[in-house]
């Protein structure tokens, strides 16, 4: 067989393997509304059940401001031509974390395991900026304050609405309160969030975030998590 020939033959059989995909539409879950977040081709229904799809908050609110946070979603089952999936987690850009701090500004980070009235395990990581360098005790007074908060308000609330009131202006205005009594927030966000499935322990999953650690800047200071 000529090589001519034989490049004819494999550009076929690509092309035919093509043709045998299928486009799913990935649909974010019931608390995004079921928006549309990307579509992806498959084999079979089978292959896509499973596949991670990331979104920015902005393309499902469509306030432009959120463009910095980024949403995974797992397929979870597919129905014609549509993928269903549940919410995985979430994490901020680092460059936008980057410019919340500034000099003589101290960041505090933690990471609160919450387990929702569902009995669905989460990891829920805030990030806490204070205008000024704060000693020891108003530090760990802030993190205890956090941390607290967030686990009573997971126990109180199923999964599906946690995770809308994670991603509201009111989390960080109750934030804000709570931390007020010790010392005022310069900025609060949640930088990330992990979920699991229910009964499962917190610890025995992959991570969704799977970049090294970042060295803080010099002249940075930054409360280690």
């Amino acid at each position: 067989m000529s090589k001519e020939k034989a490049g004819r033959t494999a550009t076929k059989k690509v092309k035919d393997k093509w043709k045998a995909k299928s486009w799913y539409t990935i649909l974010a879950n019931d608390s995004f509304g079921k928006k549309e977040i990307g579509s992806s081709p498959a084999s079979s229904p089978e292959e896509m059940v499973g596949r991670v799809s990331e979104a920015a908050l902005s393309d499902i609110t469509g306030d432009y401001k959120q463009s910095h946070v980024k949403l995974y979603f797992r397929v979870t089952k597919t129905e014609g031509d549509k993928a269903f999936t549940e919410f995985e987690g979430h994490k901020i850009d680092q460059d936008y974390i980057r410019r919340m701090i500034r000099r003589r500004k101290t960041r505090i980070d933690l990471t609160v395991n919450g387990l929702t009235s569902d009995n669905v395990s989460i990891k829920i990581k805030p990030i806490i900026v204070v205008d000024r360098k704060v000693i020891n005790s108003v530090e760990t007074g802030i993190r205890n304050k956090v941390a607290e908060f967030l686990k009573t308000k997971a126990r109180e609330q199923p999964i599906s609405q946690f995770v809308v009131y994670m991603f509201s202006t009111q989390i960080y205005n109750d934030l804000y309160d709570q931390i007020k009594v010790i010392y005022p927030a310069k900025k609060i966000e949640i930088r990330g969030s992990e979920i699991f499935e229910p009964t499962k322990k917190i610890g025995k999953e992959v991570r969704i975030e799977k970049e090294p650690v970042e060295e803080e800047e010099e002249g940075s200071e930054a409360g280690v998590a």
